[in-house]
């Protein structure tokens, strides 16, 4: 009879922990973080919040013959389930702590009960992964957990006599209701991640149909036939209500309500757009006052506009995300708007490199540029879409490689670079060969921190690394791997890969006699290039050439 009042009273104190939980995951601040890769700070976090939680379980815990009942482990438990052994630990040391010193004859077997839960939670999730804990393995590991808590009370708490009395009439009320909320409380988390990655891959899915469409339409550049085709894509892929893209001086289109008075080819006149321009900072306007619209019955009322920005960084326009009265801006769709306007700015930011390429007079910058056409830039973005379903968080740092590469290829035009800056671009390229062709690339760059500094010529190594993919594909993963010499006055460069081989090493393509034919320009003959394919396979590229440091050479 007694177990049984524990139990119920217990079940409903857990109840009370689940609203205050579920409250607390329905914040911005924790939406972030579960959206967010569970870095090491985040995971600290949910270690915090777990601990303040194994304290509320420790207050509403019921007194019990000098010891306390208690839920104090749903927290730890669940913080080492999301947050591995960091969130834990933490978690575990927090409440445990609490509970030291409020004293008592359980007090320290509590301690180190509190803290197992969060390092065994913690490690468990740490080796099978946080998908591993289903409702019903959640339920087996925290009543194991539990009664490896109460372990310690048995052995601990002397007379023994006592020890058993607490220990076998509690045991039964709080494996059953840590085991449960746990349980619950792990089933409403998983529900959340659940509809964060529905929202995420939705958004993400938008801007890649926004992406596909709008590659087409900018061939031309950003005009005004082009900046509205792609307002008109955005529009029918988004809820917003009207749409509209800028230059710096002028409205390029504007589609959706109040395209009857918001038109084409007109200056700009809405402050908040001019300021978005000064000060290259977004803005979220709520309200008509803020639209600032001279007609009457416009139905603008709340507004995200976003700065677009070529590869050098320096604003090119505006993008404008309406809503009527009917709608109000959400914190999603400021993250949507921002993400578009980063992707927008890179198409448009593709389409000027396409046009300048159109007037290029260098050889190399048309050769080496011919793997950046829309082609390849189409592929690696259907690349990246691919990952955004399986891990979303990485999307951001694929573009930004892509970004990266881009700016390299069109304003580098030294004679000679370092080794570093040179080794950075050709790494943003394998990082995005490794995306589109999966786990068939492994490439490694072997330690180059005391040659960072040693000149060569920029696009030297990124066409040699296609080389291997585009000659060494296999059905096995291709390796390659990138390392360095310096031997007297000179200065060794080898790319080695373990595919398919040339079948003839003697006879290179455009883009190797194009790397051989400056390296010979810039060395006259004091430089070796050679090409050797073992008989089963594998290929080894070497440079050779004059060790220089020094400052970037124009």
């Amino acid at each position: 009879m007694l177990k049984d009042s524990i139990s119920f009273l217990l079940l409903e104190r857990v109840s009370l922990i689940l609203v205050i939980t579920y409250i607390i995951m329905q914040t911005y601040f924790i939406k972030k973080i579960f959206g967010n890769t569970l870095v090491v700070k985040n995971k600290l976090i949910l270690g915090i919040i777990g601990g303040f939680l194994g304290i509320l379980g420790t207050i509403f815990g019921i007194p019990y013959n000098g010891a306390i009942v208690n839920y104090r482990d749903i927290g730890v438990i669940l913080s080492g389930m999301i947050g591995g052994m960091p969130g834990g630990l933490v978690a575990g040391i927090i409440a445990a702590t609490f509970r030291l010193f409020l004293g008592g004859i359980t007090a320290v077997p509590c301690f180190f009960g509190t803290i197992s839960a969060g390092l065994i939670s913690g490690f468990i999730s740490q080796y099978y992964g946080r998908k591993h804990f289903t409702f019903f393995r959640t339920l087996f590991y925290t009543a194991v957990i539990e009664i490896i808590h109460l372990t310690y009370v048995l052995l601990m708490v002397k007379p023994f006599e006592v020890a058993y009395n607490i220990t076998f009439n509690i045991l039964f009320p709080m494996v059953i209701t840590n085991a449960l909320g746990v349980s619950f409380l792990n089933f409403m988390i998983i529900n959340m991640e659940e509809k964060l990655e529905y929202t995420t891959e939705n958004a993400i899915n938008s801007i890649f149909v926004i992406m596909e469409r709008s590659l087409n339409t900018i061939k031309d550049g950003f005009t005004e036939r082009s900046a509205r085709e792609i307002a008109k894509t955005i529009l029918d892929n988004t809820s917003f209500e009207a749409v509209a893209l800028t230059d710096k001086k002028k409205i390029l289109a504007h589609v959706g309500i109040g395209d009857d008075h918001h038109y084409s080819g007109i200056p700009i006149k809405t402050e908040a757009t001019k300021k978005v321009i000064k000060s290259g900072q977004g803005l979220k306007i709520v309200g008509k006052k803020g639209i600032n619209c001279p007609y009457p019955n416009c139905p603008l009322y709340s507004a995200i506009i976003v700065p677009l920005e070529n590869v050098e960084g320096k604003l090119i326009g505006t993008l404008k995300l309406y809503y009527s009265r009917n709608n109000t801006i959400k914190n999603s769709d400021i993250v949507f708007g921002k993400k578009l306007a980063q992707t927008l700015s890179l198409i448009i930011s593709t389409a000027k490199i396409n046009e300048e390429l159109k007037m290029a007079t260098e050889e190399k910058l048309r050769e080496l540029m011919a793997n950046l056409s829309p082609h390849f830039l189409f592929n690696t973005l259907n690349a990246i879409k691919y990952i955004s379903k399986k891990e979303p968080e990485k999307v951001n740092k694929f573009i930004d490689n892509l970004s990266e590469l881009l700016r390299y290829t069109l304003y580098e035009n030294s004679t000679y670079v370092t080794l570093n800056k040179e080794l950075t671009f050709t790494k943003n390229y394998l990082s995005l060969m490794k995306l589109r062709f999966k786990d068939k690339i492994n490439y490694n760059v072997e330690d180059y921190e005391k040659y960072s500094e040693i000149l060569v010529p920029p696009f030297i190594l990124q066409p040699i690394v296609e080389n291997s993919i585009k000659h060494g594909m296999k059905e096995t993963i291709l390796n390659i791997n990138i390392r360095f010499l310096e031997k007297e006055n000179s200065f060794y460069i080898y790319v080695e890969d373990d595919g398919k081989g040339m079948l003839n090493s003697r006879k290179k393509g455009k883009g190797l006699t194009l790397i051989e034919n400056r390296l010979k320009s810039l060395y006259n003959d004091d430089y070796n290039f050679s090409i050797k394919s073992g008989l089963f396979g594998g290929t080894t590229v070497e440079i050779k050439i004059p060790k220089k440091v020094g400052e970037t050479i124009d």
